[in-house]
């Protein structure tokens, strides 16, 4: 799996690539822990247009992040899902836990528009 950060427009941008899966799921919760405590924005976009395959455990760890950006009183959503990506979140009905954005411009156009809040 890839995982490239970014702040964009004071929103934490998180592209991901590859499969998320039991095998480096919890990489990916040590990575985006440690951007948190670095960068702080609360505000972030999961972008998984590059994302191939995802796993229960890929979705327990980006459920997992987003616990640790309520502590904060933040926001993730996810944005641009495909394929069997975008299948797996419908099963899941993670809509019903994360906002999903079609385009990563999108997502960070919400979240840039709404204030942050406190935790």
């Amino acid at each position: 799996m890839g995982i490239n950060m970014e702040v964009r427009q004071g929103i934490s941008l998180v592209q991901l690539s590859g499969t998320l899966t039991s095998t480096n799921s919890n990489g990916l919760v040590a990575q985006f822990t440690a951007w948190l405590d670095r960068h702080a924005p609360a505000r972030c976009v999961f972008e998984l247009s590059k994302l191939e395959m995802m796993d229960s455990s890929g979705i327990g760890s980006i459920v997992t992040c987003l616990h640790k950006v309520k502590k904060l009183g933040g926001e993730l959503c996810l944005a641009a899902a495909q394929g069997k990506t975008a299948t797996v979140l419908a099963i899941a009905r993670l809509d019903l836990i994360f906002k999903l954005y079609p385009t990563v411009d999108d997502a960070i156009q919400a979240l840039a528009a709404s204030p942050p809040t406190k935790p």
